[in-house]
């Protein structure tokens, strides 16, 4: 089959990192794909390069949207399917343009016009699913769940040494309770949460690190919000911010605990590769993350928004046994390679991709 992938970002996201894996994974099953993208977008010098990229900006110009419809016919595209906003809307003009079907990924969950357009969508978790069903009125005979899946083969590479470079490059003593926060620094992802609960964690876990991974801008008025809290509060010793890193299995296999204080997750990635490692978590139960996260099991599930909250479930963790925490962490692990195997989800998209081509051509 002849897949197009059509993805609109430019820097590393969930969204971009799932295009990434997906395409690799379909190529690996015996696919012909090939990605549309913005010629600077972080996935052009990241995939694989064996595979094919054209390069776009995904203006929805008629001279664009003519000129890659010509390409998609004259390469014979079997179907196309689409990530994020720009991509979607740019996904359902090829669609009028070549008559070729186009399956639509969500990932997030906001109100937008073109989800009805799509033959198919496919949803990265029951929460989006419910979404799109109630707000976009999404038919249940159009779309499905398939959660995303991050790539797991990282994680099981990681060796203690990396682990010992990790805390040693955090110049940790030994007895510190390391805990981590992954992605952008932005007020959906509830950083600001997990501030106002540190002066009350720090009280109870006086040997708690926080380390901060992710993309932030010392100059936004939501980082600066979070520096005034670590200077009111006398915590700036106990947080770490390192931005972006690129070995990230290293640093969550070193930490005892990571935390997802979400406001808003669609899915909730940071929580599956945090499992992966064998760490466990504590979240905030919203959209995705509490199929992913299973109180007891693999970790705890709080309130969004409500630091009080948040501040007891990590004291539980730091007050509980390194042994009760592995045991959490395997449970996660095992969990993760059941259900988020890249190769059983990658098998759902493509039937999903088979049935949609054969429902086109028997029209």
């Amino acid at each position: 089959m002849k897949i197009l992938q059509v993805i609109s970002g430019k820097t590393v996201n969930g969204a971009m990192t799932y295009c990434k894996f997906v395409t690799e994974q379909l190529t690996s099953l015996g696919h012909e794909v090939t990605i549309l993208g913005r010629p600077d977008g972080w996935i052009r010098d990241n995939v694989d390069p064996s595979i094919q990229f054209v390069p776009s900006e995904l203006a929805r110009s008629p001279s664009e949207i003519s000129r890659v419809a010509r390409w998609v016919k004259a390469n014979q595209i079997d179907v196309v399917h689409t990530h994020m906003s720009r991509g979607h809307a740019f996904g359902v003009l090829l669609r009028w343009m070549t008559g070729v079907p186009v399956v639509a990924t969500a990932h997030n969950q906001s109100f937008q016009l073109h989800w009805r357009m799509n033959d198919y969508v496919i949803a990265n978790s029951q929460a989006t699913y419910d979404y799109q069903r109630r707000v976009n009125r999404v038919a249940n005979r159009q779309m499905e769940t398939v959660h995303c899946f991050t790539d797991l083969e990282r994680f099981k590479h990681v060796k203690p040494l990396d682990v010992t470079i990790v805390r040693r490059q955090l110049r940790l003593k030994g007895d510190e309770f390391l805990v981590g926060v992954v992605g952008e620094v932005v007020a959906r992802k509830g950083h600001l949460y997990l501030f106002e609960a540190l002066s009350r964690v720090v009280k109870e876990v006086p040997n708690l690190k926080l380390v901060l991974l992710g993309r932030f801008n010392r100059n936004e008025a939501y980082v600066k919000k979070l520096r005034a809290i670590q200077l009111r509060d006398k915590i700036f010793c106990h947080v770490k911010w390192l931005g972006l890193r690129w070995n990230i299995q290293d640093f969550m296999a070193a930490f005892d605990l990571t935390v997802v204080p979400s406001v808003e997750e669609p899915l909730g990635l940071v929580a599956l590769e945090s499992m992966a490692a064998g760490t466990p978590v504590v979240a905030s139960d919203t959209g995705g993350l509490p199929e992913i996260v299973r109180p007891g099991e693999n970790g705890l599930l709080v309130p969004p928004k409500n630091p009080r909250a948040l501040a007891d479930a990590i004291i539980k963790m730091a007050a509980i046994s390194e042994s009760e925490r592995q045991r959490l962490g395997e449970k996660g692990r095992q969990m993760v390679q059941e259900e988020f195997d890249p190769q059983l989800l990658t098998r759902q998209v493509e039937n999903v991709f088979h049935r949609v081509v054969a429902t086109r051509r028997a029209a």
